[in-house]
């Protein structure tokens, strides 16, 4: 864009110059030899001090950009190191407390158990925030039962139902992180026991229901996952990640009640 814009601005002054010196030519008839190379050369060394003025602003502009660019990218690798790192010591840690419990029981280790996947999750969340827009979705066919049935070794504590069947257009970490984020507010914020997927095709839409058996929903359906600000404030920061992601895989999401009060969770992804 840099580059575009240079060129335009330079092409402009020296349009500009050639047609000033041009027209003075033009004219130069009627008024006095020496006034007409006196203004000759005013507009000359003026469209050239222009020119070596937006010349250099332009460099001035490809140096800063290129200074930006290698102190963003020194971040992305620093945070790519950093929670590669982190992440690799927290999983360790939890193989750690999870041979602890079986000599001493699982009961007396699940509170550690549950606070180090709360952490692990929360670093991720904190990651894909602040990368934003940057990070790259790898679209493929994902089989979403299976792929739902996969993470309930991840959480034991929960009882898993999928019912029906579907395919979705997505991306893997993206679906990871929005299953992640459902199923931490089941069990943390609802306390929920079992949670349920229930899948229908409807056109080129996968339609998917998410729902649990925890407590009754109280807040303001509105407000959820509408913005970080009330999502830190109501602890609600994976369900603004859930719209995020949805939202980048070309989704859709909506949250509803059930008789009961509790929350129901509707997501649409493309599908084939």
């Amino acid at each position: 864009m840099i580059s575009i814009w240079l060129t335009f601005v330079l092409s402009l002054a020296g349009w500009w110059l050639y047609f000033g010196i041009r027209t003075l030519s033009m004219v130069g008839a009627s008024v006095a030899h020496t006034e007409l190379v006196r203004h000759q050369r005013m507009i000359f060394f003026e469209g050239i001090v222009l020119m070596a003025f937006l010349l250099g602003g332009g460099i001035a502009l490809f140096y800063f950009s290129y200074r930006t660019y290698k102190e963003k990218s020194a971040k992305e690798k620093f945070f790519a190191s950093f929670a590669h790192d982190l992440k690799t010591a927290m999983f360790r840690l939890q193989l750690q407390i999870e041979k602890l419990g079986k000599s001493l029981g699982e009961d007396k280790v699940e509170p550690v158990l549950v606070q180090t996947r709360k952490l692990h999750l929360h670093l991720e969340n904190s990651l894909d925030y602040a990368l934003g827009d940057e990070k790259n979705l790898y679209i493929e066919k994902i089989e979403i039962q299976d792929f739902f049935g996969d993470l309930h070794h991840q959480w034991p504590e929960l009882r898993f139902k999928v019912k029906g069947k579907g395919l979705a257009l997505a991306d893997r970490k993206a679906l990871n992180s929005i299953f992640k984020n459902l199923l931490h507010n089941s069990f943390v914020h609802g306390h929920a026991k079992e949670v349920a997927l229930e899948l229908s095709v409807k056109g080129r839409m996968l339609n998917i229901l998410y729902k649990d058996d925890g407590q009754v929903f109280e807040g303001n359906l509105a407000r959820l996952s509408s913005n970080v600000a009330s999502s830190y404030q109501g602890s609600g920061f994976g369900l603004f990640l859930v719209r995020y992601w949805l939202d980048r895989l070309h989704g859709e999401l909506d949250f509803t009640q059930s008789e009961e009060g509790r929350l129901h969770v509707n997501m649409q992804l493309p599908t084939i």
